[in-house]
């Protein structure tokens, strides 16, 4: 890797995987009607034995207006804010990197859920679809790359993998780390496989589609031949016979017989009249 008069390494790439989302418990039917959901908005990294702070100054994350102090700045891990409400809103996250990474912040934007996707729309009462043991998990897989980093941030980032156990909790509710989505090699593989699986299938029908399309294809050329023919063969047919060789006179079909012309007497010669007795 060269190292370019600035500090940065030229011709280098480092990903740096992260989670962010949250995990929301229902609290039940006594609970007040403004707080009947206790959430938990975060960002972590997928690798429970990666230490996030090695990369990140701190995290603001922007809150809904309503709750006191909405802007809540965190410059330790876990980062993550706790609060209690009713409704789902959209949050802002910026992620802040450490002084010697020299990068832009990474602004990420995530909706908290506090109620299934199936519930059903006429039900007002939570309580009827919900129980307060299996919270709604909204979570997505990001990974944020940084092009020809600083030498001093990439060995930031590498030594992030170096701690064998974390000095921090994954989170401050353990009812939230404990329904972590877990992310790792298998897991890939598997959602490649299922990909693969899927290709093939798609493959598959588009090959099958374009048989079925040269078969009609070469159908239709052949009907439009033997059109063409039959077409051709009308225009040039032998032509019926006329009505002067029709026999014995007769009319032809379709067409006005000539009649026979009428003998004029004043024509022919006097004959003889016959004598009387």
């Amino acid at each position: 890797m060269a190292l370019a008069p600035d500090g940065r390494l030229r011709n280098t790439t480092a990903c740096l995987p992260i989670a962010y989302g949250s995990v929301a418990f229902y609290r039940g039917p006594q609970s007040d009607e403004h707080r009947t959901h206790r959430w938990t908005l975060f960002v972590r990294s997928p690798d429970p034995k990666f230490d996030l702070s090695q990369a990140i100054a701190k995290v603001v994350f922007q809150l809904h207006p309503s709750f006191p102090k909405p802007t809540r700045e965190l410059t330790e891990p876990p980062y993550e804010v706790t609060e209690m409400g009713w409704g789902e809103f959209e949050a802002s996250i910026r992620i802040v990197w450490r002084e010697e990474a020299d990068e832009r912040s990474t602004i990420l934007t995530h909706g908290i859920r506090l109620y299934p996707n199936r519930a059903p729309a006429t039900a007002a009462n939570p309580s009827a679809y919900m129980n307060t043991t299996v919270p709604v998990v909204a979570e997505k897989y990001d990974e944020v790359v940084f092009t020809n980093p600083k030498m001093e941030f990439h060995k930031s980032l590498l030594d992030g993998h170096k701690q064998k156990k974390l000095r921090y909790p994954l989170s401050n509710e353990q009812s939230v780390a404990d329904h972590f989505r877990t992310y790792g090699d298998e897991e890939d593989v598997k959602s490649m496989l299922e990909a693969k699986k899927f290709l093939e299938g798609e493959l598959r029908n588009v090959k099958d589609r374009l048989i079925r399309a040269d078969a009609e294809l070469e159908e239709a050329k052949h009907a439009l031949a033997v059109t063409k023919e039959m077409e051709v063969a009308g225009g040039t047919g032998v032509a019926a016979p006329s009505c002067g060789a029709a026999k014995d006179g007769a009319k032809e079909k379709g067409k006005p017989g000539r009649k026979p012309k009428k003998k004029d007497k004043s024509s022919e010669p006097a004959g003889k009249k016959a004598k009387t007795s």
